[in-house]
C-alpha cells in the first residue's frame, strides 16, 4: 500500500475536490463541517487515479527551495547560493543570498520569503510605474504573493497581483508578466485588442510566452 502525503485546505465551497500539482504535491480541498471519515473514504476511492496522476508528472520539476546552506537559487535568471547568516539586515546580492537563521525550518523559509518579496517589488516598481504612463493607465494596487498557477492577475479595480516565483526569472520575462497584467487593466480578457495592447509595448512577446510554457513551468515550483 502507497502511503500518500496529502495536504488538506478547506475552502467555501460545498464540494470535495483533489488535485495533483506538477510538483507532486496532492491537495484535499473541502468544506470545514465534512466528517473525517467521509474524507478517508473519498481518498480511498481516488487512490488510484491519484497514483495515476503522479505517474504522469513530469521527471525535470525542481523541488521546493528549503533554503539550506549553500542550496542553489535563481535571482532573475542567474543560479547564487543562499547564505544562512546571523545578520537580520538584507546584504546586496553579489554571489550569495543572504537570508536568517530563523527559529526553525518554517521561520527562515518565511524570513527568506519577505527577502525575495522586497527583492522583487525593487525590481518591479519602477516597471509598473513606467509601463503604466506609456499605456496611459493606472494601476491601483500591487500585491506579491506565491501562487502555483498563475504568474499573475488583474481584477475589475486595476489591482494586480504577481507571482514571487517572478524572482526567479530572468528580467525580460518579469517585464513581460507586467506588461500582460497593466494591459488587463485596459481589457479585462484575452481579445485580440489585448494581444495589440501588448504587442505595441513588447513586439516580442511570443517569445516570452514560450518560454514561461518551457522553462517557466519548472521556476514556479521552487517556492510551492
Amino acid at each position: 500500500m502507497v502511503d500518500l502525503n496529502i495536504e488538506r485546505r478547506i475552502t467555501k465551497g460545498r464540494n470535495i475536490s483533489l488535485v495533483v500539482y506538477q510538483n507532486g504535491k496532492v491537495v484535499l480541498k473541502h468544506p470545514a463541517k465534512v466528517p473525517k471519515k467521509q474524507l478517508e473514504e473519498f481518498i480511498s476511492e481516488k487512490k488510484d487515479w491519484i497514483l495515476s496522476k503522479l505517474k504522469e508528472l513530469p521527471k525535470d520539476i525542481p523541488e521546493k527551495l528549503r533554503f539550506q546552506e549553500g542550496e542553489k537559487v535563481h535571482i532573475f535568471g542567474n543560479p547564487i547560493s543562499i547564505h544562512l547568516s546571523e545578520n537580520k539586515n538584507r546584504a546586496p546580492i553579489s554571489e550569495t543570498l543572504q537570508i536568517p537563521y530563523g527559529k526553525n525550518n518554517e521561520s527562515r523559509a518565511r524570513k527568506a520569503k519577505e527577502i525575495l518579496k522586497k527583492i522583487l517589488l525593487e525590481k518591479i516598481n519602477p516597471l509598473v510605474e513606467s509601463t503604466a504612463t506609456s499605456l496611459n493607465t493606472k494601476v491601483s494596487k500591487i500585491s506579491i504573493k506565491t501562487m502555483r498557477s498563475l504568474w499573475g492577475s488583474c481584477n475589475s479595480k486595476n489591482q494586480i497581483s504577481l507571482n514571487l516565483s517572478l524572482v526567479h526569472c530572468p528580467d525580460t520575462i518579469i517585464e513581460y508578466i507586467v506588461l500582460h497584467e497593466i494591459a488587463h487593466t485596459i481589457e479585462h480578457n484575452h481579445s485580440d485588442k489585448f494581444w495589440k495592447i501588448v504587442e505595441s509595448q513588447n513586439p516580442n512577446y511570443k517569445e516570452a510566452e514560450k518560454w514561461l510554457k518551457e522553462v517557466g513551468k519548472k521556476y514556479i515550483y521552487y517556492l510551492n
